[in-house]
């Protein structure tokens, strides 16, 4: 074996160039018989001078079919496949990812030069499975925003009790994130619906966050800005405990026992002031 644990003989020193080539060579052979990739050289014209690989097959592609043709010409429906041919010629490597005979493909493009020419040499594989898990995955997770966002609608529903009267029942864990995204939708039915008062039920409520117990006084003073009252129903002892451990002012805010008495509360003021209709809003 070449330079195997022992100095080499002037014969070996001579030939081990050409050694080195012919290993060269035959792990070229190898890859290109075996793995499914296609490998390209092109020179400073972008000319195929080599054409050749296992990944030919799934094009169609017969290997050397392409030597002696232009790829710029061939692939002028592709500039970025042009553009990063062109770029190794002048000395810059690139990465890719391509459509070309209905797959998808990724290079590798690098510059080499040959007989002190520049060139370059560029190893392609076909991406198209890959590219289409990537593209189920996107799929399966833009389903789960939306199931998430149907889940986030579900437990937070903004229903139209009575006429004028909006009621906001929350159920579970309330966080800031939600509480934010819950009170944009309950101020613009608030303003859809002209509504007069807005009750947000907290009887299913287990618990609320530091932010939480915040959002909900901003979001009554927000509803009293549009002109309607918000009125806080069935706060549970542990919630209380924790609004009242973070020194929150909740003397502003009506709060009743549950979703009964705050409606009753609503028609009451409602026919103090000539507004009650008498009868439950249509639907």
């Amino acid at each position: 074996m070449v330079g195997a644990g022992k100095p080499l003989t002037g014969a070996e020193i001579e030939n081990e160039p050409e050694a080195k080539l012919g290993e060269a060579a035959l792990l070229l052979r190898a890859v290109l018989d075996n793995v499914p990739v296609a490998v390209c050289r092109y020179d400073r014209e972008g000319t195929f001078r080599f054409h050749d690989g296992k990944g030919l097959e799934v094009s169609g592609i017969q290997p050397g079919e392409h030597v002696g043709k232009s790829f710029y010409e061939l692939y002028a429906g592709a500039p970025d496949a042009v553009a990063a041919v062109r770029q190794a010629i002048e000395g810059e490597a690139s990465h890719t990812v391509t459509e070309a005979h209905g797959l998808t493909w990724e290079t590798w493009v690098v510059p080499v030069r040959h007989g002190g020419e520049p060139g370059a040499v560029s190893i392609t594989m076909d991406a198209t499975a890959a590219s289409q898990r990537e593209q189920e995955l996107r799929n399966k997770l833009e389903l789960i925003e939306k199931q998430q966002e149907v889940i986030r609608d579900l437990s937070t529903p903004i229903i139209e009790v009575w006429d004028r009267v909006l009621t906001l029942p929350m159920v579970g864990v309330v966080d800031s994130l939600r509480i934010s995204e819950v009170m944009d939708n309950l101020l613009n039915a608030v303003v859809n619906k002209d509504a007069r008062f807005a009750i947000l039920d907290l009887t299913g409520v287990d618990a609320v966050d530091t932010g939480t117990a915040g959002y909900l006084i901003e979001m009554i003073s927000a509803i009293r800005l549009l002109g309607a009252e918000g009125i806080i129903t069935g706060i549970r002892s542990n919630v209380a405990q924790t609004m009242i451990a973070l020194g929150l002012d909740l003397s502003g805010v009506t709060t009743v026992g549950n979703l009964r008495a705050g409606l009753k509360l609503c028609m009451r003021r409602m026919a103090a002031a000539g507004e009650a209709s008498g009868a439950p809003a249509e639907r």
